[in-house]
């Protein structure tokens, strides 16, 4: 019996411990994170090339995506989903959506780890309208999903790559001009907190009510604990 009113004790005291403090700054938590995203740069895409031999900064089989001021260049494994999709004979363009493929993207959308870093990430969805049943089947072997849209049906896949860019280098030659350029916007995702003053003040002045009521939580438990190990030793 001695063990079993000592350990409920330290729960009960585990419990209360700093509960009354913490609830006060988590309802009522004074700083506010707000997330934006910082264009960089824009660009246009025009031509595609694929790497034949490693060097220094470029691994065979990467994709580059050549752009008039930078070249995107995705990693291999990311690259041979995107250029099987390139290389599909169709008779339109694909369409550049969002995951909603009502939503269409203006460029395609090219996030930075940071402002100085030269690694990205893009995520973009493509979709394809038709009704021919050879169009449909090669969509399919590259894994395009049938959507129902506005009363048809299109044909959406999904997409994410990551890799490394730099400025365009002079006098390379070009593997395949795209029809349309496709234009890229190059951003970064800004994190930014801000504190809430009559907030802070106010909790600051609850805090020691705050406290008093967590110190008076675990002297109840600790004499609750006291008392039943006096229970025990009365009937022994």
């Amino acid at each position: 019996m001695k063990f079993r009113h000592s350990a409920t004790a330290l729960l009960i005291s585990a419990l209360t411990l700093n509960g009354c403090t913490t609830d006060l700054w988590e309802r009522n938590s004074p700083f506010q994170q707000t997330t934006t995203e910082k264009t960089v740069a824009k660009d246009n895409i025009h031509a595609f090339g694929v790497v034949a031999k490693d060097n220094t900064q470029l691994e065979t089989g990467s994709l580059v995506m050549m752009g008039k001021k930078y070249w995107f260049v995705v990693n291999p494994r990311d690259s041979a989903k995107l250029k099987a999709v390139l290389d599909v004979k169709l008779d339109k363009q694909f369409q550049m959506v969002q995951q909603n493929p009502s939503y269409a993207y203006k460029a395609l959308p090219v996030e930075l780890k940071s402002p100085e870093a030269q690694t990205f990430r893009s995520k973009f969805c493509l979709r394809y309208d038709t009704q021919k049943a050879a169009d449909i089947a090669k969509l399919k072997q590259l894994a395009f999903k049938p959507v129902e849209l506005d009363g048809k049906t299109v044909y959406t896949r999904c997409i994410s790559t990551e890799g490394h860019y730099y400025a365009t280098p002079k006098n390379v030659a070009e593997d395949r001009h795209f029809d349309t350029a496709v234009p890229v916007r190059i951003y970064y995702m800004e994190t930014k907190t801000s504190t809430d003053v009559w907030k802070l003040t106010g909790n600051i002045l609850k805090t020691p009510l705050a406290l008093a009521l967590d110190a008076v939580g675990v002297v109840i438990a600790g004499s609750y604990a006291v008392i039943g190990e006096i229970v025990d030793d009365s009937r022994k």
